[in-house]
């Protein structure tokens, strides 16, 4: 657990030849960070912001195979996803869960419907199971009440499945932890340390909480990894590296669940460009996305334009205009940037998903991929890496990550709550229910999310600021009209005096967050 004293503690022991230094507590990074600890190795793991913070807090919450990848023959990527999707539903304490996908049949689309058959079978064949079924329109229409019935003649069924991104990547790292490894967020990397050789030998880190003394130390590691995603090529700058990546923009749209009710996912094609798009159920609320563009805007941040807030919803009312909605019925939008290795392909739906690693002057750097395939790409890197470890270790992307948690011996809660807690908490959920009050362990409504979570989080899980527990542990902000802003005194009697901040910084705090929310998860102004 991430307690008050756990940031002193791990800023004091830093101090330490380690065996790999890890930048970046996005997915990516967690999962390198955990797999080298269950190795027994010396490692740490920086994050300049929050963990999560970009990338794997901002994506379209799916475990998937990327059924649109067999397009553009990306067979390799789509096969290594599937197969990674089904290790993750097996062990991962229900944090991953299986998610049935439509793609409505119409008059109109036939051509699309026998290109969907034809890819869904080949989808299963990867996996390997046996789930995809074509469905009849009553079927159709009593999954996706808000689609639109003009036309429609069908639908095809498929699986994938659906995770909280930030919550899988603060149980990664959490675990890793519990291996042995050392984490910090708001820990920036401001130099890569050189030998008079050139060779990257370590890193000087700086504080960015605002309460660890001194503010920055250097440390050295056998291997130093860059897996800072997007923000890769910015490190890479520091020892010359040119530019490798196109980092492309994905953002999307939410809605409620009584504003557009679905009860299965659905694949879409766009009416304008034909581009596949998702609309799918997520914590009571239905997400719209994604968009695929080009990122050209400056500064570390992301959030929709205008043109992409038109785009996603011109989908919606064109597919559920059973049930439309207007830009007045978005309760917020979100935005995050895709770490894609540049390959000059014509569009930025063209490029290839798959991952690459390369090393400049020692340092390591992996970028690409995708979420799902996290554990691939911490082995495929772990083992570039293997030679320049103690003991020259081997690692495998089928070994398990998480550590998993103990069946209460009474009663904690619901069995439904003890299970979507037991996937968030792993082997902390029983103490978490253990000291709960129970008036606390009610739903945030309309959201399964527990207010006893809030305390929790931040009592627990490295909270520095406001948009930390609002936006990454519990989502209040993505998921409630206004960004939760309508509860935020009951918010601040349950997190205020447990985050150890005063009246004033509490106002600080609530300022920052209200612009952040305004300005990078709601529409444009």
């Amino acid at each position: 657990m991430l307690t008050k004293t756990w940031r002193e503690e791990t800023w004091s022991a830093l101090d330490q030849n380690w065996d790999l230094i890890v930048i970046g507590g996005g997915i990516t990074g967690a999962g390198i960070f955990n797999m080298a600890a269950q190795k027994e190795l010396k490692v740490v793991l920086l994050e300049i912001r929050d963990f999560a913070f970009g990338t794997s807090s901002r994506s379209s919450k799916l475990v998937h195979g990327g059924i649109r990848y067999l397009r553009n023959r990306q067979f390799d990527v789509v096969r290594e996803s599937v197969k990674e999707r089904e290790r993750l539903v097996r062990e991962s304490d229900n944090l991953v869960d299986p998610l049935a996908f439509i793609f409505p049949a119409f008059e109109h689309n036939q051509r699309a419907t026998k290109l969907m058959k034809i890819g869904v079978i080949t989808y299963d064949l990867m996996a390997p199971r046996w789930k995809h079924r074509n469905l009849r329109i009553s079927k159709v229409r009593e999954k996706l009440p808000a689609l639109k019935d003009r036309g429609l003649v069908g639908g095809v069924e498929y699986f994938d499945a659906l995770v909280d991104d930030s919550q899988l990547v603060l149980r990664v790292i959490m675990d890793g932890i519990r291996y042995g490894g050392l984490a910090l967020n708001y820990a920036k990397v401001n130099q890569l340390c050189q030998t008079k050789a050139g060779r990257v030998e370590g890193v000087l880190v700086e504080d960015q909480s605002g309460v660890l003394s001194p503010t920055q130390q250097e440390l050295h590691g056998q291997v130093i990894i860059n897996a800072t995603g997007p923000w890769s090529d910015q490190v890479r700058k520091g020892i010359g590296g040119e530019e490798k990546l196109r980092p492309l923009r994905g953002s999307h749209l939410v809605f409620s669940h009584e504003k557009l009710p679905l009860h299965a996912a659905v694949t879409m094609l766009h009416p304008r460009d034909k581009r596949a798009l998702f609309a799918i159920p997520w914590e009571n609320r239905t997400l719209i996305g994604t968009t695929d563009l080009d990122h050209t805007m400056k500064g570390d941040d992301t959030s929709i334009t205008q043109a992409e807030a038109d785009y996603l919803l011109e989908a919606a009312q064109h597919v559920f205009n059973g049930q439309p909605v207007t830009e007045e019925d978005i309760l917020s939008t979100f935005s995050g940037l895709r770490p894609v290795i540049n390959t000059n392909a014509p569009t930025p739906s063209k490029e290839s998903r798959a991952h690459q690693i390369w090393e400049e002057k020692g340092l390591v750097s992996i970028a690409g991929g995708k979420l799902t395939t996290f554990r691939v790409m911490a082995a495929d890197v772990l083992n570039y890496c293997s030679k320049r470890l103690p003991h020259h270790p081997k690692f495998s992307h089928k070994a398990p990550c998480f550590i998993h948690p103990t069946p209460p011996d009474r009663k904690t809660g619901s069995s439904a709550q003890w299970r979507m807690m037991a996937g968030r908490l792993g082997r902390d959920v029983n103490t978490f229910f253990e000291t709960s009050n129970p008036d606390l362990l009610q739903a945030i409504n309309p959201l399964p999310s527990l207010w006893a979570e809030l305390v929790w989080a931040a009592e627990n899980e490295a909270v520095v600021h406001l948009d930390d527990l609002l936006l990454r542990r519990v989502r209040l902000g993505v998921l409630l009209p206004n960004g939760g802003l309508d509860h935020i005194d009951t918010i601040r009697s349950l997190t205020q005096a447990r985050l150890g901040w005063s009246d004033s910084a509490w106002k600080s705090e609530r300022q920052r967050y209200e612009q952040i929310w305004r300005e990078n998860y709601y529409l444009p102004k």
